[in-house]
Order: C-alpha cells, then structure tokens, then sequence
C-alpha cells in the first residue's frame, strides 16, 4: 500500500511515523534487560563445576544469601516465579482452606496474578476498595469488610501496588486489623523489589512475608523467576519444603503435598549477575521518573503518593478523567508510544473473578482505573524518547 500523504513509509520492520528527522521507532512500553550473558556465565560456572543445575545448588545458596543481605534481617527462599511463591506463601502462612473461612482479602486495583495464586491456592478473593492517594489497599475499608464477615477471611494480602512500597501508616492499619481478626497479613510486592518507604527502608524486611517477580518486566530482571521473603526462619525451611514437592530432607518422603517451585541454577545465576548492576538500574529509573515528571509538571497529573522511591517498573500517572484519557491513548496510538491504561478493568470485573465477594461499591477502585496511565520506562530511555512522551502528553491537554 502506498504511503504517500500518510506520514508512514513501507518498512520491512516496524511500521513507523514520519518525524521532523526521519521514521519514529515505535517506544515499547518495556524493554527488558536481563545482565550481559558473560556475567552470567561467571556465576553459572559454579554449578557447572558442581554438577548441581537445579534443587538448591551453588548459585541458588549464594543467591538466597544475597539476596537477605540485601534486604535486612530475613530469610529468602528463591522460587520459580512469583505466582508459585504466593501460592506457597499463601497456603504456609494462612494455613489450609476450610469451609467458612476461605476468604484472602486483597485490593481489587493489582495485577490479575495476585487473585490467580489466591484461587489456586484453594481461597477466595475478597475484593477490596483503595485509598486515593497512594492507590494501595485501604485500612478503613478493610476493616469495615472485616467487620461485616467475621471469621470468614483467612489471611489479607497487600500489595506494593506499581512496586511503590506502601506508606508506613497503610502498613500499620493492615497489621491492625489482620491482628484484631486472626487473619495474617503478607505482601505481594511483584514489581517491588528495590522500593524503599518514606523512612527509606526496604520492603521485605519491614516485618512481614513478601513475595517478589525477577520476570523479565520488571527491574530485578533474570527472565523468569521470584523470591519469598520472611522473617521467620521456621516459616522459610516449611517454604522450602513444599515448593521442593514436601520432601523432608531426611527421610526423602513428602511430608506434605507440595509442588515444585524451584529457581534453577541458570536463573540463580542471573539473579547474582543481577544484583551486581541493580542498583545503578534503579537509579537510572528513579531520575528518568523524575525527569518525566518534571517534564510534566504544567499538566494536571496525579501520582501516586510514595512513588519516588518506587522502583518504576512503568511510569504510573492518572489524568483527570476517562475522556482526556482516551485522548492521550488515541495520540499515542499516531505518535507509535506504548500507552497502556493502568490497571483497567480492574480485577472485579475480570470475568475469571465474576463470582468473587466484593466489599462496598469499590468507588475509588473503578474511578481510577478509569483515569490511570501507564507510560513506558526502560532502564535506559534517550533524550529524544523522552521529547516524544513529553510532545504526546502536552498535544493531548491542549485546547
């Protein structure tokens, strides 16, 4: 087809716009980087020297050992990915399902992973409403859920929704409220790795289970793979356990009916390659974040609230309303920008989740999913990609 007049040339890649200096590459919405191969073969030389590739090998102690150093004083148990670690970490801290009491309440404005393990894990979801600022799950609407079901709900799960640490005071009201109804609490802090709260300490260590991805989306990148965090030892070595199918170490017999969940050696080594260049990563991300919202800062944008020292796995914003988003989403669309829009629709109204309790109206929940962006982020973005985010954003609130 031609392209004449259209701005668009026939291209045997991508097909892309005409800019002021010639054809626009399209800005994915991510662009994983995993550490360089040879980095990885530094670490993965120790299992290839143990023979050991998978079952807690070298790479998987070192990992596991860095990994707690990093965070604080807890203990880490590297999984195969994050879903089969909620899933291990939801049936060893909230026990078994029974009838009556199989209820994990949960914010409804998360990724879909977050629910999926909980069902899979034999509970329900409980869905319930956010706050308006910092978009996490709401202490008073989780007590007010609580309270009209009492003994119903088995455990509530967190989220560092965005991977944004949430707020202490939201982390108190959790702890509150699971305390006065028997329900433990744990965090699915996926995108979370890195992310640090107001005081500047790292979740993970703050007190509860937590739950990380290392997918290839997100900063802490090693392609597939996650960790569960705690700091209770005795609650690690049972996690430990049942992600390696129940097997007690010593009798070789399945103590429990477990699964398997282990992180292999190739992928404990990217994980340790990782670590030595993640830091500079999440800096990076941090001051393009900051960049862009400088960039922004004439335009009526919300944040969320804690968001600096997120780790920005996208670059997470909310218009004013449905229509101005629309807009954004139909010019980025012509200027080939991967906009996506948030956490839309959120998990209520997924069809796999149509069943589910929801607590109240979740009007908070539904009004920012109606109203959120998620702008691309990379590791690295160049000068001119940042030009065009800024172009698309001033053209959408113009006139």
């Amino acid at each position: 087809m031609s392209a004449t007049g259209s701005g668009v040339r026939a291209t045997t890649g991508p097909v892309v716009a005409e800019g002021e200096f010639g054809p626009l590459e399209p800005i994915r919405y991510q662009r994983p980087e995993l550490p360089p191969l040879d980095d990885i073969a530094r670490y993965y030389a120790l299992a290839e020297d143990a023979r050991f590739y998978s079952n807690g090998g070298p790479c998987h102690q070192r990992l596991a050992a860095r990994l707690a150093d990093y965070l604080g004083d807890v203990t880490v148990v590297p999984v195969s990915n994050c879903t089969v670690g909620l899933m291990a970490a939801l049936r060893e801290v909230c026990g078994e399902p029974v009838a009556g009491r199989n209820l994990v309440a949960v914010p409804s404005l998360t990724f879909t992973a977050t629910a999926c393990a909980i069902r899979w894990a034999g509970f329900e979801p409980l869905f319930i409403d956010v706050e308006p600022d910092s978009w996490q799950l709401s202490p008073a609407a989780l007590a007010a859920a609580l309270d009209v079901r009492p003994g119903e709900v088995a455990g509530v799960m967190g989220c560092s929704t965005f991977g944004t640490a949430p707020p202490e005071a939201v982390r108190d009201g959790w702890r509150e409220v699971a305390a006065a109804n028997g329900a433990p609490l744990l965090l699915d802090s996926a995108a979370g790795f890195g992310a640090r709260d107001e005081r500047g300490r790292r979740i993970g260590a703050l007190g509860e289970t937590e739950v990380f991805s290392f997918h290839a989306t997100k900063p802490f990148a090693i392609g597939e793979g996650g960790a569960v965090a705690t700091g209770d030892p005795e609650l690690a070595r049972r996690l430990a356990q049942v992600i390696n199918f129940g097997i007690d170490p010593t009798s070789r017999t399945s103590m429990t009916a477990g699964f398997n969940a282990k992180l292999s050696e190739l992928h404990c080594a990217a994980g340790l390659a990782m670590l030595d260049r993640f830091d500079d990563a999440l800096a990076r991300r941090r001051a393009t974040a900051a960049g862009l919202r400088e960039r922004f800062r004439a335009l009526p944008l919300a944040y969320q609230s804690g968001a600096e020292s997120s780790t920005w796995q996208v670059f997470q914003l909310a218009v004013p309303d449905a229509a101005r988003r629309a807009r954004v989403l139909e010019l980025a669309q012509a200027h080939h920008i991967e906009v996506r829009a948030g956490f839309d629709p959120p998990l209520h109204r997924h069809p796999a989740f149509a069943d589910a309790p929801v607590s109240g109206p979740l009007a908070v929940t539904d009004d920012l999913a109606a109203r959120m962006l998620t702008l691309p982020m990379a590791n690295s973005l160049g000068p001119r990609q940042v030009d065009r985010m800024t172009t698309l954003m001033t053209m959408a609130f113009a006139g």
